[in-house]
């Protein structure tokens, strides 16, 4: 037969004092205390600033005059939100942007600050993107963890050079709604860095889980190779 468990004896601890007493069942304290400690822990800032745009895409017009103000609205990206700095900002805007509503054409980016999502931004104008194909239901999946990629340095660091000058640079990535999937890009500053665009895929392949990982249906393409590419005048 097991013994008996001995009781724990508190007579001979010395009694609290009333205000002590008071302080310890106080909720208010409690609350003040926990408030005090959450502003005193900081969220680990991200090496970059990032900003999310949205662009709409062209509809079909009903006339002439729609088709016009429709090119007219889809020529241009619009901020999402303020800069992004931490992980914090970060989930703040992307649980507020339904991707999953979006039409036909429409975009969704995530970009360093003071890079436009355009061929034409001064810092894309050498640059080019991969594209993935990805099913509709798996795009979801696939543009969170490539948004924790990006934001987490892990692309940055597949892309960087040691250049006394022009090294390639990440510049953001998109998300953009076609008919039957999802094509997804992520831009980087330097077409010609061949090492850096191998080493990128490589780490898109790896770090992705095994359910999205791309197969075949994904390229690179320059800018300047794409139909609608304009290079600004030189003289502005």
């Amino acid at each position: 037969m097991a013994g008996r468990i001995p009781a724990l004896s508190t007579s001979d601890l010395p009694s609290a004092s009333p205000q002590e007493a008071s302080a310890t069942a106080s909720p208010a304290r409690g609350t003040a205390m926990l408030n005090s400690i959450f502003k005193s822990v900081r969220v680990p800032e991200f090496r970059f600033r990032w900003q999310f745009w949205a662009e709409k895409g062209q509809q079909a017009p009903a006339t002439s005059s729609d088709q016009q103000a429709s090119e007219d609205f889809a020529s241009r990206p619009k901020h999402l939100g303020e800069q992004i700095i931490s992980i914090k900002e970060f989930y703040q805007h992307f649980n507020n942007i339904p991707t999953d509503q979006l039409k036909m054409r429409d975009s969704i980016h995530l970009f360093h600050v003071g890079i436009t999502p355009v061929w034409e931004d001064r810092r894309n104008l050498r640059g080019g993107a991969f594209y993935f194909r990805v099913k509709k239901e798996l795009a979801a999946k696939f543009w969170h963890e490539i948004c924790l990629l990006a934001v987490g340095d892990v692309l940055q660091s597949a892309v960087e050079t040691k250049r006394d000058a022009f090294n390639d640079d990440i510049c953001g990535i998109s998300y953009s709604v076609r008919w039957n999937a999802v094509q997804i890009a992520v831009w980087n500053r330097d077409a010609d860095n061949e090492a850096g665009r191998e080493k990128l895929l490589a780490a898109i392949i790896e770090k992705l889980s095994d359910d999205i990982k791309p197969q075949d249906s994904y390229w690179y393409k320059a800018h300047r190779e794409h139909k609608g590419f304009v290079a600004p005048d030189a003289s502005s």
